[in-house]
């Protein structure tokens, strides 16, 4: 499991700040455009929402101005990489275990209502959870880490992204603060398991992001924003707890750990 470090501090021709600024613009902006382009394309929400697209959409500032983020992780073992993917597969588990348990509902997969084939479903929704993890997972949490630790970031990029959903303010505030705190754990777990470089990243962090969205589909009844209610949360918050466990324990284990 890695090891929380701060990255090295900007260099004279880094400007994280900017960047982020640069990237939420770009993020407002291509948002905004989505609910037209989905409406031109004649895409249903049920299949993919082309709102998840934006956070890449915005990465495009990096394309451009590339030394203002600076360089990205670096790569790491594919065993490493293959053992996070595990720990997010049983995080993944342990999300829908205990959303199972507290709602007293077992899934319904997959959905009856689908109007395109399963694999069409599957392969555009892992590729908008991918365009989000990407931004927020990815380019937020790189730059913001050349300022504050990385759980710090993680937590106020997962609080912005859950309390950025629109869709669910017409609920209230309550029901909008308990989704972004579940966003917010869900991004601690992500980034308490991945590891190596941007796209060995991606691979845990999809998982886990999938899986979370597919567990809440599953469970959730006809029109029920369950993600926004204290099972998710609960939910959620074992998940992090799983894994915060097994990093402790991955650290006891660990042939390299110094002995007082």
């Amino acid at each position: 499991m890695p090891v929380e470090t701060t990255a090295p501090p900007a260099g004279p021709r880094q400007r994280p700040v900017l960047l982020l600024t640069t990237w939420s613009v770009l993020l407002v902006a291509s948002a905004a455009i989505a609910p037209w382009a989905q409406s031109a394309l004649g895409v249903p929400y049920d299949v993919v929402s082309l709102v998840m697209f934006a956070p890449a959409l915005a990465c495009a500032i990096v394309l451009i101005r590339p030394a203002w983020l600076g360089s990205w992780w670096p790569r790491a073992t594919a065993r490493r990489v293959l053992g996070a993917a595990s720990i997010a597969g049983l995080a993944v588990l342990a999300f829908a275990g205990c959303l199972m348990l507290v709602s007293g509902r077992t899934p319904t997969w997959p959905p009856s209502d689908l109007v395109v084939p399963v694999g069409v479903f599957l392969g555009l929704q892992t590729i908008g959870v991918l365009c989000e993890e990407v931004g927020w997972r990815g380019l937020v949490q790189r730059a913001g880490e050349r300022f504050a630790r990385p759980s710090v970031v993680s937590a106020v990029a997962g609080f912005l992204f859950g309390s950025t959903h629109l869709g669910y303010w017409s609920l209230g505030p309550l029901p909008v603060l308990v989704f972004a705190v579940t966003a917010t754990l869900m991004s601690l777990t992500i980034t308490s398991i991945f590891i190596g470089s941007l796209w060995q990243r991606m691979i845990p962090a999809v998982i886990v992001h999938l899986g979370v969205n597919f567990s809440v589909l599953g469970l959730a009844q006809q029109d029920e924003p369950l993600a926004t209610t204290s099972a998710a949360l609960a939910a959620a918050a074992v998940m992090l707890a799983l894994v915060v466990g097994l990093k402790g324990a991955f650290r006891q284990l660990s042939p390299h750990r110094t002995h007082a």
